[in-house]
């Protein structure tokens, strides 16, 4: 029986989907003042870190980290000046739409781990991943 293979698109949805939840979370950290509250933002906490862990078995470790990472930052600075009436500064929304830009442009100029997933799949369905540890002992 093969084992679920986690596509390119599908590991981008858990990175955005983790930076999403990273917004809430880091909310929570400064906002929470009661044990259910306290627990959400452990939720979340746990489910943005394993979206990540699991997307990152098939994209480029530091693209992935930059992008969710951004997606929180700007998430969280725009979240505290829309719900939580922090004040708006040009200059803060200048560096997050730089901060953007720069992670766009990263994730644009990257290499997906493509090629090298598809020589494991390859080497694990002929039976040579078992050959090559044989050799090894």
């Amino acid at each position: 029986m093969r084992k679920p293979t986690l596509s390119t698109n599908l590991a981008w949805v858990l990175v955005l989907c983790g930076g999403i939840v990273e917004c809430f979370w880091v909310s929570g950290l400064k906002y929470a003042n009661s044990p259910f509250f306290y627990a959400l933002t452990a939720l979340g906490i746990s489910f943005s870190f394993i979206a990540m862990i699991i997307a990152c078995k098939k994209i480029e470790v530091s693209v992935a980290y930059a992008v969710f990472v951004g997606i929180g930052t700007a998430g969280v600075v725009i979240s505290e000046i829309v719900v939580f009436n922090e004040p708006f500064s040009l200059v803060k929304i200048s560096l997050i739409a730089l901060l953007l830009a720069s992670v766009i442009g990263l994730k644009l100029t990257s290499k997906e781990k493509e090629e090298l997933i598809v020589v494991a799949e390859v080497t694990q369905d002929l039976g040579i991943d078992k050959i090559l540890e044989l050799d090894k002992n």
